[in-house]
């Protein structure tokens, strides 16, 4: 196996294989692939790159499309891997030969050819555009707060309530793309009958369900960010358990509020909730306790295509 280190920017690919390259990040990627086919038998190559959003989508799409395995590397990983080798540079062309390095702690069966889903593909690109929408929103409310004059309150709130609408055109958008696709349709309306859980978090939960099919549970609760870590060290150095925080935040920051919704009006994850508190847990990590455990009773459901069973 040949192993290939991609640093993916808007547009470039700087590529370490043995030797320093560049090429241009366009869809297609036609000269990535004439060097690869000059050089390569594809089936003997991986390609090791970090999820850069909208910019590795081209690179994964070539992967799946040539049938090249690939390794998509945690940022989080490869940036502790990075300080474990005491790396303190960084330019597109060290972070490329630190991911081709990063081949050495790979398990083999993890490197796979990458499948693209488009639906999950599309509602990820609505996702994300909402969480924009959402935060520009949010962020000029907070701005709203700390001005003055009178003029600029009159500019900002003009532009909060076309941040407003923006916001809700896309969900709207979200929701006539469901209702053009039965069976995203029908894995919606199951996530709704689950106490607690309204709209916008069901569209959260669809989202990552569909675009990481086939995952157990400890694997969907790690890609939430939900799974548990403890740092212990001797007798001395004995952390406290916390989340890993490694998934994509937006489904913890959409799944928040409808857990504390779910505590009072959804009777297995009140029930959940306050036998933690019981047990002298703190309410803190009784409530991520309880969102990992809606997470997990959300993805059996949309697994097994069943509706929400209440206690």
């Amino acid at each position: 196996m040949y192993y290939i280190g991609i640093d993916v920017s808007k547009k470039d690919l700087s590529v370490f294989d043995g030797k320093d390259l560049k090429f241009i990040n366009k869809e297609g990627l036609t000269s990535f692939k004439k060097y690869l086919k000059k050089k390569y038998n594809l089936s003997e190559i991986a390609i090791i790159f970090e999820p850069t959003g909208v910019y590795s989508l081209y690179l994964k799409e070539f992967c799946a499309k040539n049938s090249i395995k690939a390794y998509i590397v945690n940022p989080k990983k490869s940036h502790n891997f990075t300080r474990a080798l005491g790396r303190r540079s960084k330019t597109d062309k060290i972070d490329a030969r630190i991911l081709y390095q990063f081949h050495k702690h790979i398990d083999l069966k993890d490197i796979k050819v990458p499948k693209i889903d488009q639906q999950a593909k599309s509602l990820a690109s609505y996702l994300v555009s909402y969480e924009f929408a959402l935060k520009q929103r949010v962020s000029l409310s907070h701005h709203l707060e700390s001005l003055r004059d009178k003029g600029l309150i009159a500019l900002m709130k003009k532009e909060q309530k076309r941040a407003k609408k923006l916001e809700d055109k896309i969900f709207n958008d979200i929701k006539e793309y469901l209702d053009n696709n039965q069976n995203l349709k029908e894995d919606y309306q199951r996530m709704l009958t689950i106490p607690g859980i309204g709209e916008k978090a069901a569209i959260a939960l669809l989202t990552l369900f569909k675009t990481y099919q086939g995952t157990n549970r400890a694997q969907i609760t790690a890609l939430a960010g939900l799974d548990p870590i403890r740092r212990e060290s001797g007798t001395s150095v004995k952390g406290k358990v916390r989340i890993s925080k490694n998934g994509k935040g937006i489904y913890r920051k959409i799944l928040f509020l409808p857990t504390i919704c779910a505590t009072v009006y959804n009777h297995k994850i009140q029930s959940f909730y306050q036998r933690l508190l019981a047990n002298h847990k703190t309410k803190k990590l009784a409530l991520i306790a309880s969102m990992r455990k809606i997470l997990l009773i959300a993805h059996a459901m949309y697994r097994d295509k069943t509706e929400y069973v209440a206690a």
